[in-house]
């Protein structure tokens, strides 16, 4: 069986029953954590500017813009949806896709769902269907694909949200595999743009390009059915020797190598560093600090590319900038990454004495060398997040209501905690979208 048709069977034939507790339970902590980082992205210049677009466009008013209240055509929901969601890059991460797993698949997923008036077991069945499909095209991709410079919460993202959406918008099998084939055309997203608007961007174009995927292969426009495995397809185009896709649900991805939240509204490439600044300022914060030097991941260099950050969206790309702001204020908030905390001259004197280079090994080092002459020095292999040093209940909630409560009070955010805890229960995806505004 080729891999286009493994993957559309495998969203078409899985059942509720058959996805293990784990994985359901970590897809609703998914979903919680992307919600709340939209409604907390809202207001960020590229979430209002494309929204205002989405809005100007008119149409029918299908599905709800998360944090609003109002309404817009599925396709532009799902993109001012995706964009609001990855504007703070505060979303979830997930190694086997390398990228952005929940950013570009819920937008499209519950759009889709408000749509086909779907259930909340429906919505949770397809999000965990999509998140199997772009996490293991991402891992069929691997890290070359991401060291040349595509982005693959787009790349792959756009599959995951073509495949959640096909699911819930009543797909064969063979529509499902066009769905893959017009995707695949709309797989697009360059590293160049990290920093700028266009990077969140990126999670709404491709959950706007995955829904209508699947909304247009329902109408019969044709595609090719073979789009991952054939001859100028996306494993030809975009990996490396053609590969294959992964074996699919054994383990899902959810569970293996599963989800990381973020502590921190930066780029994960930045967490390791800022976690062993923190120990290291717990221990060593009242002494006289001369510079800081810090060996990383050296694909990290070629990612986190603003030495002299000049605005917040640039800080949270900039390994230096992490490092003095959590030196200089513990441990960094939203408020940390905005462009009058980023301009302030503690943080730009500070940033300019962090020293940043590859790490020989598979442990990041931070070394703080204080004005006494000693230099104190931490490693870090996990971040915390990691699925194997999880944040702890209090601390992912406690991240939700700082997320949600100042934009919709501290009852709305209790709201939408308890809408995606009993998602299975709800008769209608809509009223999860209605705890959103």
């Amino acid at each position: 069986m080729s891999d286009t048709a493994r993957a559309a069977g495998f969203v078409l034939g899985l059942r509720a029953e058959a996805i293990p507790p784990r994985a359901a339970q970590v897809a609703k902590t998914a979903i919680l954590d992307g919600l709340a980082c939209a409604i907390a992205g809202r207001d960020e210049p590229v979430a209002a500017r494309v929204r205002a677009w989405a809005r100007a466009q008119g149409g029918a008013e299908a599905a709800t813009l998360w944090g609003t209240g109002e309404r817009a055509p599925a396709g532009l929901a799902a993109l001012a949806n995706g964009a609001a969601a990855h504007a703070l890059d505060f979303d979830d991460v997930n190694w086997a896709m390398n990228g952005h797993p929940t950013v570009p698949l819920l937008p499209a997923a519950l759009a889709a769902a408000e749509l086909a008036g779907a259930s909340g077991a429906e919505l949770l069945r397809a999000f965990v269907a999509g998140f199997e499909i772009e996490a293991r095209i991402g891992q069929m991709l691997g890290r070359p694909h991401y060291e040349r410079g595509w982005h693959a919460t787009a790349t792959a993202g756009v599959f995951g949200a073509a495949a959640a959406a096909g699911l819930l918008l009543g797909l064969d099998a063979g529509q499902l595999r066009r769905a893959f084939g017009i995707a695949c055309s709309r797989a697009a997203g360059t590293r160049a743009n990290f920093g700028t608007d266009t990077k969140p961007l990126h999670a709404g174009l491709a959950a706007r390009a995955g829904l209508e995927a699947a909304e247009l292969a329902r109408l019969g426009v044709s595609a090719r059915e073979d789009a991952l495995e054939a001859e100028m397809g996306l494993a030809d185009l975009y990996g490396a020797g053609r590969p294959a896709l992964p074996p699919l649900g054994a383990p899902f991805a959810l569970e293996h190598p599963g989800l990381e939240l973020k502590p921190y509204p930066s780029c994960r490439f930045t967490h390791r560093a800022i976690d062993a600044v923190l120990a290291l300022r717990e221990k060593h914060g009242e002494s006289a600090l001369s510079s800081i030097e810090i060996a990383t991941d050296p694909l990290a260099l070629k990612i986190l590319i603003y030495a002299t950050p000049r605005t917040g969206l640039e800080a949270k790309f900039s390994l230096q900038y992490c490092a003095a702001v959590a030196w200089l204020d513990g441990w960094p908030g939203l408020a940390s990454f905005s462009d009058a905390r980023a301009a302030r001259a503690d943080v730009q004197a500070l940033l300019r004495k962090v020293a940043v280079r590859e790490a020989s090994g598979p442990e990041e080092e931070v070394e703080v060398v204080l004005r006494d002459g000693t230099r104190p020095r931490k490693t870090a292999r996990l971040a915390r997040g990691n699925p194997e040093r999880p944040l702890s209940e209090v601390e992912r909630l406690a991240k939700v209501r700082a997320c949600v409560a100042p934009k919709l009070g501290e009852g709305g955010a209790q709201r939408l905690v308890h809408a995606v805890e009993s998602l299975e229960s709800l008769r209608h995806a809509s009223e999860l979208a209605r705890c959103t505004a």
